[in-house]
């Protein structure tokens, strides 16, 4: 390891020795614990309690291999829109670089209790040593004042594919208010300002923005995992992978009712801005039986953002993948409401209805005005009985419905075929709703099984998805149009393409250690005319995970386990050009060494080979070893 290395190691010793002390400084210092926490007096009015959490990380990352330096690699740090191959995570889109870094954060949340009021506020500190790169990806999700991510420029971050450690190291420290909140006495009004996270809303109207890195838990899990996220102790809680909004939020509850209005900046490229207006109500009457209605406003402003979609205005570049689209297009203003029940219809039969609309409208684009309103429709039924459950949901995400532009993040983030085009959401583009349960242009069908609550538990499914609307040159450059996956085709030679899903997710509690199987599979199909054999597109992607966890005692939990990340088949060409997988071991644990400090350790060695990205070009075949730490302190 290099000096940086040996530096962030002391620095995490010491933290732990610290936090050793103070916690046990605060232990002979409180009062005994009583017999439950419910027992524990109300705060006195005029009071102030304090909240302390820290963390420290560090992260060490080791590679080798020709796929460390892609044939697109300098073009893409340049600005190029051809994304490189390798060297990518395929699980996570994290960039796998060598280097040492480390990053430590300190939250203090101080609380006012009043006569008729509480007042809160979240102050933080976070400092970050070494390879930037690896902090920005591989830590815990940087505090917003200084993650790239969200747009902070306080770290020199910089698209790069280094062949050793120490190539993109450097210093950042910050200190910041995060948020603040007031809330009356019984929490039925609650306004917050700064950083935070919505109460309520529904997923096809607006979710908050994913992360775009690698949140450090003890296993590897496919994308579209049906399980409950990695095996983590009840002490130690994993990130909820999306980032905070920006802004002002009002939560009012009456009853059943909860209603939100939020005013908040979304991520965004340094030099452009995105606001959204939101409104939301919520009645629910409990057991499953819920309503709600939603509305909201965004506009962007600022600099135009590049991009590859075709209704932008721009050139189209000559590269050995195909004629790829480089646009520019800015002054996005799109309006989206959406209604939602879930109620039961018989006694083990529940029902769940979906129904969301959008206009946009943009500056800067091919042909204005031709522009359409989008709907999103969903129905859903589910049989309960007993330990039990089948469910059938039909989709319908039309190809002009919540397609903003919404570039964010740090554009080196790449999933599925990496350098495939036109990847407008390959890459960290946000399309303001989830789009997993069904992607746009998209409509078809989810079937789903369940069996839980016992030694064995199961979840299985299988969609079927088609292709609303061909993409052809015509349609793909009309205001708003979006595909996902394909390529834009002659008129002529439109034909219509088809995904299909599968996934199964089981866990045997066995008295040794609870054993998982999480695989996921994937399938892109559309047919080419024989005049246009390019246009084909049949490819397979396989993921799973294998792993076995088990508690030991009430202080530590610990994992170990193989996965597997492939895809093999034709994008743009009649002929077999991907082909490749990712194998990766891990193994890790989590440790509560007192009340107040606990303790994360993984270890991930990785193995990706394939076809190269360019007919003769270097293969893409390298291998990584990732080291995380992490330490944390709760008082």
């Amino acid at each position: 390891m290099g000096t940086g290395a040996w530096r962030a190691l002391i620095r995490a010793e010491v933290f732990a020795v610290l936090f050793a002390a103070g916690t046990a400084a605060a232990r002979a210092d409180a009062p005994a614990p009583g017999p439950s926490p419910s027992s524990s007096p109300s705060p006195v009015p005029g009071s102030i309690r304090m909240r302390v959490d820290a963390h420290l990380t560090f992260i060490s990352q080791g590679e080798t291999g020709p796929g460390q330096a892609p044939r697109e690699g300098p073009g893409f740090a340049a600005g190029s829109p051809l994304s490189p191959l390798t060297p990518y995570d395929t699980f996570s889109s994290a960039p796998m670089i060598p280097g040492n870094a480390g990053e430590s954060a300190v939250f203090v949340t101080p609380t006012y209790f009043g006569h008729g009021f509480d007042a809160s506020a979240t102050l933080a500190a976070q400092y970050v040593d070494g390879s930037v790169t690896n902090a920005a990806y591989w830590g815990e999700s940087l505090i917003p004042s200084i993650n790239p991510h969200l747009g902070a420029q306080q770290l020199p971050y910089a698209i790069a594919f280094p062949t050793h450690a120490g190539a993109d190291d450097a210093t950042g420290f910050v200190a910041s208010v995060l948020s603040g909140s007031v809330a009356t006495k019984d929490g039925n009004v609650r306004l917050r300002g700064g950083w935070f996270d919505l109460v309520q809303s529904d997923g096809f109207v607006f979710t908050q923005p994913a992360y775009t890195s690698a949140i450090p838990s003890l296993a590897v899990l496919p994308a579209e995992s049906l399980g409950n996220g990695a095996p983590t102790a009840d002490w130690w809680t994993l990130a909820n992978g999306v980032y905070p909004l920006h802004g002002v939020d009002l939560v009012g509850k009456s009853g059943i009712a909860t209603a939100e209005l939020s005013d908040a900046t979304l991520p965004a490229l340094p030099g452009t801005g995105a606001r959204l207006t939101m409104g939301s109500l919520v009645i629910d009457h409990g057991e499953g039986t819920r309503y709600s209605a939603q509305l909201l406003h965004l506009a962007t402003g600022g600099a135009l953002v590049p991009t590859t979609i075709l209704f932008g205005v721009g050139t189209l570049l000559a590269t050995p993948q195909g004629p790829l689209p480089s646009t520019l297009i800015g002054g996005q203003s799109e309006t989206m409401f959406g209604l939602r029940g879930a109620f039961h219809v018989l006694h083990g039969l529940d029902a769940d209805a979906e129904y969301g609309h959008s206009t946009y409208a943009a500056q800067n684009v091919a042909f204005p005005g031709t522009g359409k309103p989008g709907n999103y429709e969903h129905a859903g039924l589910t049989r309960t009985q007993g330990r039990a459950s089948l469910a059938f949901d039909w989709y319908r995400n039309e190809p002009y419905y919540a397609t903003a532009i919404l570039p964010y993040g740090i554009p080196e983030n790449v999933w599925s075929v990496a350098w495939s085009w036109p990847g407008q959401w390959l890459k960290s583009n946000y399309q303001l709703i989830n789009n997993g349960p069904v992607n746009v242009d998209r409509q078809g069908y989810r079937v789903k099984y369940q069996l839980g609550n016992g030694p064995l538990e199961v979840r299985v499914s299988y969609a079927n998805f088609g292709q609303i609307v061909p993409i052809t040159l015509t349609n793909a450059q009309q205001t708003g149009f979006i595909d996902g996956f394909f390529l834009p085709q002659a008129d002529p030679d439109a034909t219509l393409g088809r995904q299909r899903q599968y996934a199964l997710w089981t866990t045997w509690h066995a008295p040794v250690a609870d054993v998982t199987v999480d695989y996921t599979e994937d399938t892109m199909h559309r047919a080419a005319v024989p005049a246009a054999p390019q246009d084909l597109v049949s490819y397979d992607t396989p993921e799973y995970s294998l792993y076995a966890s088990r508690k030991i005692g009430s202080s530590a939990l610990v994992s170990a386990g193989y996965a597997r990340y492939g895809m093999r088949g034709s994008f743009g060409q009649p002929f077999t050009n991907i082909d490749f997988a990712q194998h990766e071991w891990f193994a890790g644990a989590e440790f509560r060494r007192s009340a107040a400090l606990s303790t994360l350790v993984t270890v991930r060695r990785a193995w990706f080979n394939g076809f190269p990205s360019q007919a003769g070009g270097p293969p893409p075949d390298f291998a990584a070893t990732l080291l995380v730490i992490e330490q944390r302190l709760h008082l």
